[in-house]
């Protein structure tokens, strides 16, 4: 499946590497978020850079969803001295072995396996749905969507946050989006014949103890989403007609009044 390419197709499919699902020709949640917040950023955004974070987001989804495709993905590297020339040519001597996987620390995946354990209860069931990609057609257009996973009545995602508490959950809810992403995801899974209830957030903090919150969309918030979804689907569909993208979605100078001060 590595070396295919799929075309745009409406129904619901297992086993999709990423490399494959990002090339699929249709929307995402993230170009609505995105383009909602700026138009010009999405348009000419290179898209997400190698970070530490995105690494780490991976791997503990890859150990949570899908511990048993770890070693397909990612390669524990040895605790060599990288410093020293020695150290040097057994690094790069380790690297002839990496083939297409992603090498990480140990200390990275104990401390993913440690979060994984917290919230073992969670863990996805044989018979639910785990990183499934739905294609379908939403206001007659082609999206697409990635659920973590989909336990055949409701669509749960895993997020690490530095605030898993109502306020900072909330908080982050808002800064990111989650509820653009959350009616999208409910919207998907009812289009492709799953029955989708609401979506629910297994949010868990980054750093030790670990402690984890589970949150649930409600109708009201949901509808909301939708609403946001449609506004910026708008909002794109008329960037690309005019070839148009205006940073932050502004025009001329933008007025600093005295109530925008704190």
């Amino acid at each position: 499946m590595k070396d295919q390419t799929m075309e745009f197709k409406p129904g619901v499919y297992e086993d999709v590497p990423y490399e494959i699902y990002a090339e699929i020709p249709a929307f995402r949640s993230h170009d609505l978020t995105a383009a909602l917040k700026c138009a010009y950023n999405w348009k000419y955004s290179k898209g997400f850079a190698p970070s530490p974070a995105l690494l780490e987001g991976r791997v503990q989804h890859t150990v949570f969803l899908e511990h048993h495709k770890f070693d397909e993905e990612f390669v524990i590297q040895p605790n060599i001295d990288r410093r020293t020339k020695v150290g040097k040519a057994e690094y790069e001597d380790f690297l002839t072995t990496v083939d297409n996987r992603t090498p990480i620390s140990q200390d990275l995946y104990d401390i993913c396996m440690e979060r994984r354990e917290i919230v073992k209860e969670y863990i996805p069931k044989p018979d639910h749905k785990v990183e499934c990609v739905i294609m379908f057609e939403w206001h007659g257009h082609p999206f697409k969507c990635r659920l973590d996973w989909y336990n055949n009545k409701d669509v749960w995602d895993l997020k690490t946050a530095r605030d898993a508490s109502p306020r900072g959950f909330k908080q982050a809810i808002n800064n990111f989006n989650y509820h653009m992403q959350a009616a999208l995801y409910v919207d998907a899974c009812n289009a492709a014949g799953l029955p989708a209830g609401t979506f629910n957030f297994l949010a868990q903090e980054k750093v030790h103890p670990f402690a984890y919150a589970v949150y649930s969309m409600s109708d009201e918030a949901l509808e909301y989403g939708r609403s946001k979804n449609e506004q910026a689907l708008a909002l794109l569909l008329e960037c690309k007609k005019s070839d148009e993208y205006k940073p932050y979605n502004l025009e001329g100078v933008q007025t600093i009044e005295l109530h925008d001060l704190y």
